[in-house]
């Protein structure tokens, strides 16, 4: 096993090698390495010292809770890098058609037809950001 006293320099260790490092723990002799640590995790029933030195407190015991937030936290994140990249290529895409249009053709935007048009364009891309 690793003595308590250990487990901060592991994790500096770590960081040394440039690893990107998480820890897992629940008293206060794992405070330390959970500051340290680029993500600190403390279990279900740590100590107030653990839950204050880790970035997240798990509610549930166990740690296949875990696996299953950073698989959300990836599915949000996909989520908002689709919804980012079809956005900007929709506005890019109707910014350069519309001044085209009025390049052109000479044809003269109202205000309100402008309002009209980003309205739209944003009820559109509004409905990728939902699931269902």
């Amino acid at each position: 096993g690793v003595f308590p006293e250990h487990k901060y320099e592991i994790v500096k260790k770590s960081q040394e090698k440039k690893h990107i490092v998480g820890m897992t723990g629940d008293g206060v002799n794992d405070a330390p390495a959970l500051k340290k640590a680029d993500i600190g995790i403390a279990v279900d029933d740590a100590t107030d010292a653990a839950r204050s030195a880790s970035d997240i407190v798990l509610t549930e015991p166990g740690l296949s809770v875990i696996i299953s937030a950073v698989l959300t936290s990836r599915a949000i994140f996909q989520r908002m890098k689709d919804y980012t990249i079809y956005a900007v290529s929709i506005t890019i895409r109707i910014v350069l058609g519309f001044m085209l249009i009025a390049l052109i053709w000479k044809f003269d935007f109202s205000p309100f037809m402008v309002l009209i048009i980003a309205i739209l364009n944003d009820g559109t891309i509004m409905t990728i950001s939902k699931d269902r």
